[in-house]
């Protein structure tokens, strides 16, 4: 059948809702018909669980972009990879954030520039009004260091006046001679005095002067700094300015610094699916940066799921060279987790991303010996799990080769990489011995090549897993049922052969309680008479007495032979119901065993309501009325009294002896040997008769054990429609998936 890709889906489910609906050969059993029906409805939830998966699948498929999913461990180095990988294949939105990191570089490097030459000018500003500031305050220091000079020489001059003052008015007092003399101005103090004043007005002019001086320096002080103010009030405003863009640019380099899409280490650092859109030889393909699948999973477990349902083929990628370990009960192992996420894929690839943080781990080579045979471990169990769809492993080191290949501003990976450049030469050995180069060029030649065809093989597989996990659902179900089945049909085996044994047991017991009444019938019977004839009677009087004693006999042991009989009957009906009982009790167990232990990992349930093969007292009923018979047939005295009646004829031939009138121990001999005859006689045929009765009722009592046995069968008749219907889907689900399976490796591209 040819679909196309919008038809495929449901098409699909189309075929799967056909299978489902012609499950069941047509069948004029009632029972066996409700019970296909019951099977079909446990079926619903497997049904419904498909639907929702296909519709899933489809919403997430993708049949024009080939996409790679990188996934793997928490913390194991994807987006640090992928980061590297977008610079090598020339990422569109890559090359742009690296012509903007370029072009913020730059415009750093201007504005660091203009920065630089604002603060030389102002540092020259300053440096020149400190120059003239020192000297002018120098001239003013000295002027100020003369003023004070002249002040002090002023007033001590005119504290000098004073004294003399005193003096010469002392002098003026002390003799009227040199009181004429002071009118004339001839007293040596008075001359003195004339001289000071002299200096003082001197003084008094040289300290105008220096004033003078002073206030013109600081004026020219208060020039220079008015100077100094209007040139330092324009530039710092400048600077702040530069400051400020510097400050955001700074800010905006960080936004296309290579490695933002890294993870700093803790877990779920990255829970959504990234997509980034390469484009090699004509070929369009995607890379998917997938969330860890060791961190809380509930978070990333829907993107996850999402971004493995699109990719087309998958790089599991770990830190660490070692196989990956299987989980407990408490949690998934990664191998589960890969079986899980993985094993619809058709390419899946393992890359051992090794950790070098240091440069002097490339002088030995990028893996050791210890290393590679750990891979090859890694090879044996992904192949385990993933089958043919495990293509091999890959070594690399992509933290060094970011560092080779990024652009980073003044962080610890830009110092990082003036280490390794330091130790490795170039950036260009970093690339090469890290090996993604290589690993590069593989991704963009030899995994994308003949995409095209790669996308619809993976689709159509994503489908056949699907199915074919659908299809072991149902085998996992019908395998129960079967081992259920057979559990009940050795169950049902050993019951009826235990109920066979119940039929020989009784009809064997009947046999040895006939024989033992008939046994005791004779014995009783031979010495009541011969107790009678030992009275020495004669032959009227010994045919009566053995008419009578007879008759006592035969109702005695009949009544004996009926008890007898309702004893062995009633054992073997408690036996019935025994087996019977076990047989149920351990069916039910079986069933509610079955019922409590079937749980599976998608949504199914047992809920086995089988119809009941009826109560045990009902089932032994109809048991119990068919060997009834028996007893009445066996313990019927007319039956025996018919039987002694065809011997009288040999009592009577005793008669006909004459000697024994005369002879009484003849006699005697006589009527005891026709007793042992007749006695012999009637227990052959009393025998006979037992015997005849006890077999006739072998037959009718096997067809109501044929139907205690039906009865009882009854429950493995209903599982084994179920078994026939879960065999049947399961068979049909196999073809439909081998179908699926070749359309998809035939299937040309395109939508036709």
């Amino acid at each position: 059948m040819k679909r196309t890709q919008a038809e495929l889906y449901i098409s699909v489910m189309n075929e799967v809702n056909c299978l489902i609906g012609s499950l069941g050969e047509i069948t004029d059993d009632k029972e066996v018909l409700e019970q296909q029906n019951q099977a079909k409805k446990k079926l619903d939830g497997i049904h419904i669980e498909l639907q929702a998966s296909l519709e899933h699948l489809e919403k997430n498929a993708e049949w024009d972009l080939f996409t790679i999913a990188f996934y793997g461990e928490t913390n194991a180095g994807k987006s640090t990879l992928i980061e590297t990988l977008r610079i090598l294949l020339s990422d569109p939105s890559k090359i742009e954030e690296q012509e903007m990191f370029r072009s913020a570089s730059l415009a750093i490097e201007q504005i660091e520039t203009k920065l630089r030459q604002s603060k030389d000018d102002l540092n020259q500003v300053n440096m020149i009004f400190e120059k003239n500031t020192l000297h002018i305050n120098g001239k003013l220091e000295n002027s100020v260091s003369r003023q004070t000079e002249l002040i002090t020489t002023s007033e001590w001059s005119k504290q000098k006046v004073d004294d003399l003052e005193i003096l010469i008015l002392e002098k003026r007092y002390s003799s009227l001679y040199n009181l004429i003399k002071s009118f004339f101005n001839r007293i040596d103090e008075q001359k003195e005095i004339i001289k000071i004043n002299e200096t003082i007005e001197q003084l008094k002019i040289e300290i105008v002067t220096i004033n003078q001086k002073i206030n013109a320096i600081q004026r020219e002080l208060d020039e220079i700094k008015v100077e100094w103010d209007k040139e330092t009030e324009m530039i710092p405003p400048k600077i702040l300015k530069l400051e400020n863009i510097l400050s955001n640019k700074n800010n905006e380099i960080l936004k296309y610094t290579d490695g933002e899409i890294i993870g700093d280490g803790r877990s779920d650092y990255t829970q959504t699916v990234k997509q980034y859109t390469f484009r090699y030889n004509s070929q369009n393909f995607a890379i998917l940066d997938l969330p860890g699948i060791e961190g809380r999973e509930e978070i990333v477990i829907e993107e996850i799921n999402n971004a493995v349902e699109r990719a087309h083929a998958v790089i599991y990628i770990s830190g660490k060279a070692a196989p990956p370990q299987n989980g407990d009960e408490k949690a998934k192992g990664t191998i589960e987790k890969i079986k899980h996420h993985l094993s619809q894929q058709t390419e899946v690839y393992f890359v051992y991303n090794k950790r070098v943080k240091n440069p002097r781990q490339f002088k030995k080579g990028l893996i050791g010996e210890d290393e590679k045979m750990a891979l090859k471990e890694v090879d044996g169990v992904l192949n385990d799990v993933l089958f043919d769809h495990y293509k091999g492993h890959q070594v690399l080191s992509a933290y060094p080769a970011l560092l080779s290949v990024g652009n980073f501003w003044k962080d610890k990976l830009y110092k990082n990489r003036e280490k390794f450049i330091e130790q490795l030469g170039s950036t260009k050995n970093i690339l090469e011995d890290s090996g993604v180069k290589d690993f590069s060029e593989w991704l963009k030649s030899s995994l994308v090549d003949e995409s095209k065809s790669k996308i619809i093989r993976s689709n159509y597989r994503k489908l056949v897993v699907l199915i074919d996990y659908t299809q072991e659902n149902v085998l996992e179900i019908q395998k129960q049922f079967n081992s259920l089945e057979k559990k009940l049909t050795l169950n049902g085996k050993a019951t009826n052969k235990k109920l066979d044994e119940e039929i020989d047991i009784l009809l064997y017991s009947l046999d040895n309680e006939a024989n033992k009444i008939i046994r005791n019938f004779k014995n009783k019977l031979r010495k009541k008479i011969y107790d009678e004839i030992e009275k020495k009677i004669d032959k009227d009087t010994f045919k009566s007495v053995f008419e009578k004693e007879k008759d006592i006999a035969i109702k005695e042991n009949s009544q004996q032979l009926e008890d007898g009989i309702k004893e062995n009957l009633s054992e073997f009906k408690k036996e019935i119901i025994e087996i019977v009982s076990k047989n149920e009790r351990y069916t039910a167990e079986l069933l509610k065993s079955f019922d409590d232990s079937a749980k599976f990992s998608f949504e199914f349930e047992m809920n086995l309501n089988i119809k009941n093969s009826g109560s045990v007292s009902g089932t032994i009923s109809s048991v119990a009325v068919g060997i009834a018979s028996i007893a009445w047939a066996m313990t019927n005295p007319v039956g025996w009294v018919g039987i002694a009646l065809a011997t009288v004829g040999m009592i009577m031939s005793v008669g006909k002896d004459v000697l024994g009138f005369f002879n009484h121990d003849h006699r005697i001999s006589q009527q005891k040997r026709a007793t042992n005859e007749n006695i012999e006689e009637m227990a052959i045929q009393l025998s006979k008769k037992v015997s005849e009765s006890i077999r006739k009722s072998h037959k009718p009592l096997l067809e109501e054990i044929k139907e205690v046995k039906k009865n009882s069968n009854l429950k493995i008749k209903y599982i084994n429609s179920m078994n026939l219907i879960f065999q049947e889907a399961e068979r049909k689900l196999k073809l439909l998936s081998s179908e699926i399976e070749q359309e998809g490796m035939h299937k040309p591209y395109g939508n036709n």
